[in-house]
């Protein structure tokens, strides 16, 4: 089953995929959002040549072998738009299956629990509380994921005392009967989230998230 057209339908933010074979299937997959457009142009640039009249149910081997082509560029703008790619084609072999993805995968379509998201730094912890209280009331969630330092701050916080003081305030807005999850996201040293751990691990039963800063894969690794 051949790769007939790749089309990209895109603005700044998100960017849709739609690959068609040459027997008429099709299917739809998803760019890596922000900056979507300069990945729509890397996907007909850099990748889109070489799916073209290959086989679209051998997804592995398709996208592996992109990845070879184009290896002196093994950065994020080719991954986010592979990714589009990706997920097209298997939004295509499971239509052609009858089956999810998931299922697809080896997996089982189920219920799962999801977290409240909070993606903010520039609000007091009496007020993200109060937003997580609503967001629970509301919706029912039972576990909620809010951002503790500055991003990028190498080890400074948004504004001093911020973290020591926004983790026990929403516990005691929300309670011990719900899970709490704190993003560092990039350049908090691991040894001050070490510490930081260890104690609200022990007293507030919280679970950190981190990442390293693009560029350093062994932080990532670890």
């Amino acid at each position: 089953m051949k790769i007939k057209s790749i089309e990209t339908f895109s603005n700044e933010f998100v960017s849709f995929v739609r690959v068609r074979t040459k027997n008429g299937a099709e299917g739809w997959g998803q760019i890596s959002p922000y900056n979507a457009d300069i990945s729509a142009l890397v996907m007909h640039r850099q990748v889109a040549p070489y799916a073209l009249d290959e086989d679209a149910t051998d997804i592995d081997t398709l996208i592996d072998r992109i990845a070879e082509i184009e290896f002196k560029f093994p950065g994020s703008y080719l991954r986010r738009a592979m990714a589009g790619l990706d997920t097209a084609l298997w939004d295509l072999r499971g239509k052609l299956e009858g089956k999810s993805v998931c299922e697809l995968l080896g997996g089982r379509p189920r219920p799962f629990p999801v977290y409240a998201s909070s993606m903010r730094r520039d609000i007091t912890p009496e007020k993200e509380a109060e937003r997580l209280v609503r967001l629970r009331d509301t919706y029912g969630y039972q576990a909620f994921k809010f951002r503790i330092g500055k991003e990028c701050g190498h080890d400074e916080d948004e504004w001093p005392g911020r973290t020591e003081a926004i983790v026990p305030a929403i516990r005691r807005a929300l309670g011990h009967n719900v899970s709490l999850l704190v993003a560092p996201t990039v350049v908090t040293p691991l040894k001050r989230l070490s510490r930081l751990a260890g104690c609200l691990k022990i007293t507030l039963s919280v679970t950190l998230k981190s990442r390293a800063p693009a560029g350093n894969l062994s932080g990532q690794l670890r």
